[in-house]
C-alpha cells in the first residue's frame, strides 16, 4: 500500500465520485482536508475480518473483492465493489470490528475517510446521512439477491450474471467484447462453484463460442447469447 499526495487534486477526485459529487462545496472541502488516498496492488489485502473498523473506503479505480472464509477454508465472495462505490460503511454506524475481508481484485486506488472525521460531517449534513442509508439499503438488496441466486438459480445463470457484473464494475460492459480480469478460482468463489466445476463450465462455453479464456481473464464473445441465459432462454 502507498499513500498518495493530497491537495486540490484530491477534492476534484471526490467531486467526481458518485457518493460525494452532489455534496455542497463546503462539505467537499472538509472531506478533502481529512481524506487520504492509497493504492493497492492486485491481490493485496485491504482489510481483514476482525480488524478495527476505522472508517469508510471509496473506490476511485479498480475492483475490490469482499469475501468471507469458512472454518474449512472455503472462501465465499460476498460482493464486488467497483469505481464510484464505497465499502466499510458498517463501521461508520457501529464502530465494531470488520465483518469481512476486502482484497484488491485488480490494482486499486482508494479514498480513505476515518470514522472520527466522517461522523461529525454526517451529523452536520443530512445529505451524507441519506447517502449512507441508500448505500446500506443497496447492499442489503444485493445480499438478498445473491442468496436467492445461490439457492435457486442454475450454475450457468449464476455464471452469466457474475460475468456481466464483473464487466460492469471493471467498466468494460459497453464494449462489444468485454474483457474481465479475474482468475477462475475467484470467479468460482463468486458464483459458489468449485474450481473444477468452474473450469468445466467455462471450457464448455469456450467450445460453444460464448467466451474466450485467457490468462487470468475472460472475454465475452457473445453478449446476446449470455443475456438469453439470464432470461431463462437457451444460450
Amino acid at each position: 500500500m502507498a499513500d498518495e499526495a493530497t491537495g486540490d487534486g484530491k477534492r476534484a477526485v471526490l467531486a467526481r465520485h458518485e457518493f460525494f459529487r452532489d455534496l455542497p462545496a463546503a462539505t467537499l472541502d472538509r472531506l478533502a482536508l481529512r481524506a487520504r488516498t492509497a493504492t493497492y496492488a492486485a491481490g493485496s489485502r485491504i482489510i481483514s475480518k476482525g480488524d478495527e473498523g476505522h472508517g469508510l473506503l471509496a473506490v476511485l479505480d479498480g475492483v475490490v473483492k469482499i469475501s468471507a472464509v469458512s472454518d474449512e477454508g472455503r472462501e465465499i465472495v460476498l460482493n464486488l465493489i467497483g469505481a464510484g462505490e464505497v465499502f466499510g460503511e458498517i463501521a461508520l454506524a457501529d464502530s465494531e470490528p470488520r465483518t469481512a475481508d476486502a482484497t484488491a481484485l485488480t490494482a486499486c486506488r482508494l479514498c480513505v475517510l476515518d470514522r472520527r472525521d466522517f461522523v461529525p460531517m454526517i451529523l452536520d449534513d443530512p445529505k451524507i446521512a441519506i447517502k449512507m442509508l441508500a448505500v446500506l439499503a443497496g447492499r442489503l438488496r444485493k445480499t438478498t439477491q445473491q442468496v436467492e441466486d445461490l439457492s435457486f438459480e442454475a450454475s450457468p445463470v449464476r455464471m452469466a450474471r457474475a460475468l456481466f457484473r464483473l464487466a460492469e464494475v471493471q467498466e468494460t460492459l459497453s464494449d462489444e467484447k468485454p474483457r474481465i480480469v479475474i482468475t477462475q478460482r475467484s470467479l468460482g468463489e463468486t458464483v459458489g462453484l468449485s474450481r473444477e466445476s468452474t473450469n468445466r463450465l467455462l471450457r464448455d462455453w469456450e467450445d460453444r463460442g460464448l467466451i474466450d479464456i485467457g490468462r487470468a481473464a475472460v472475454v465475452i464473445l457473445a453478449k446476446a447469447r449470455l443475456n438469453k441465459m439470464l432470461r431463462g432462454e437457451a444460450g
